[in-house]
């Protein structure tokens, strides 16, 4: 199997135009090798390429987008390996065996989509680089000579037309990237329980556990995605905590940066409840007590040895504990992301709900979409209206996802409706006393930990 090493301090000086020497002393260089340590020329070839050419390294696109496309490109190089095929033997029919491998996967449609058309831009470019080999053609008139046919389509988005490859080994496929994957309040029930049941960890103690419910808190109240919530500091938490004991008055998680879009750069700020920041100084308060010569500011550490964790880690942290657990198939289309999908429907929903009953406007969902952008910072209304959709069906009187403006928060919420499930369990004969018991006593000790201030 091919695959992809980082080198972390490249001699790039003869090649990086960039006059930041943060962004020269962070490059990094991703190289995919073949199985036994063979250098990949091929493969290194388009990824050059695909990072602006040899003398435009970490200018457009950034070295870490380019690790990005590395790794992913690593899949097709490995599946190559695995069918003892090399670029040159390429067809049409390699290209189906391609995405039944990605579909044994457990990938989603719209990831399989991605990977093939990266595959393809590298057939097509290593075609183009060796026209003799006669590897792939859009010619649809000369279609006996080449291996590989694909086709060239355009798309319109704002009166831009927009070229993309596909193949027709993608037909069928389902295109979901402009749906949302909306984590409602069972689907984060069985996340939270997912730590209690992974083979990831044999054993699961209290930090592991205070960590997966931090984790999962954050992301849950701040909309945050994972490279921003991993900026989020111990310091940062206490300073919103400081007020948990005067009444009346807000908790306001603040500094939240913006590392993508419009507003990158800038810091944002959201109001959060006395029971999610419990969950958050629970887990601070076991980190400073096991490591107490702790020299950084980060929440989430290595278990270890208390060094910060990297934002690649908690990515790919949860994605093993859920694929470990047995709610790998409920959860398989949840993502980190899915949060901030989360975060942003009920927050205009509540917006919404809120509007609705100071009266009537004609345009509330452009209120409610303002009032929304102010928290997570989008750049314009236009990108939020897949959200506004799904936050109506929210606010439905039969939907079993309300967006409720009490104070209750979500954390004891879920507590309580899993006490309910637990009685429904007993009273069913699904469960014995004796584990019905023990569940209720779990569940009440979890509430007064974080209830009480």
């Amino acid at each position: 199997m091919s695959i992809v090493i980082i080198a972390d301090q490249p001699n790039l000086g003869s090649i990086l135009t960039s006059r930041k020497i943060s962004e020269r002393s962070k490059c990094q260089l991703p190289l995919i090798l073949h199985n036994g340590g063979r250098f990949d020329w091929n493969a290194n070839e388009f990824i050059t390429h695909a990072a602006g050419g040899p003398n435009t390294y970490n200018i457009k696109p950034l070295a870490t987008t380019v690790i990005k496309k590395a790794y992913n490109l690593n899949l097709f190089c490995s599946f190559l390996e695995l069918e003892n095929k090399t670029i040159y033997d390429v067809n049409d029919s390699i290209l189906y065996q391609f995405v039944d491998h990605l579909k044994e996967r457990k990938l989603s449609d719209d990831t399989i989509k991605k990977h093939v058309r990266l595959a393809l831009e590298y057939i097509i470019y290593t075609s183009n680089r060796q026209p003799e080999k006669l590897i792939a053609s859009s010619d649809k008139t000369n279609t006996k000579n080449y291996k590989v046919h694909y086709s060239i389509k355009t798309i319109k988005k704002r009166h831009i037309e927009i070229q993309y490859i596909t193949h027709h080994c993608l037909d069928g496929l389902i295109h979901i990237s402009d749906d949302v994957d909306f984590i409602r309040d069972h689907e984060l029930e069985m996340w939270l329980d997912a730590i209690n049941c992974t083979k990831f960890h044999p054993v699961v103690d209290d930090f592991l556990l205070s960590r997966w419910q931090a984790f999962t808190t954050l992301l849950d109240v701040t909309g945050s995605r994972i490279t921003e919530a991993h900026q989020i500091t111990r310091s940062m938490i206490k300073e919103a905590a400081k007020l948990m004991l005067s009444a009346n008055k807000l908790l306001i998680i603040r500094n939240i940066p913006v590392v993508k879009g419009k507003h990158k750069g800038k810091t944002r700020e959201v109001q959060t409840t006395q029971e999610d920041l419990q969950i958050l100084l629970w887990h601070i308060e076991m980190i400073e007590t096991m490591f107490p010569n702790i020299n950084h500011d980060s929440i989430f550490v290595d278990s270890r040895n208390g060094s910060p964790l990297k934002a690649t880690y908690l990515k790919n942290y949860a994605k093993k504990v859920i694929n470990a657990s047995k709610y790998r198939h409920d959860l398989c289309h949840i993502t980190n992301h899915s949060f901030r999908h989360r975060f942003i429907t009920l927050t205009i929903s509540k917006s919404i709900s809120k509007i609705s009953k100071s009266g009537s406007f004609n345009n509330i969902l452009t209120v409610a979409a303002n009032a929304c952008r102010k928290i997570t910072m989008h750049a314009s209304n236009d990108t939020l209206s897949r959200y506004i959709h799904l936050a109506q069906v929210v606010n439905q009187p039969s939907s079993d996802q309300r967006a409720e403006e009490g104070t209750i928060s979500t954390q004891i919420k879920l507590r309580l409706k899993h006490m309910f499930k637990v009685i429904d369990g007993l009273h069913s004969n699904i469960i014995s006393k004796n584990e019905a018991l023990e569940s209720l006593l779990k569940t009440l000790s979890e509430v007064r930990r974080i209830s009480t201030t």
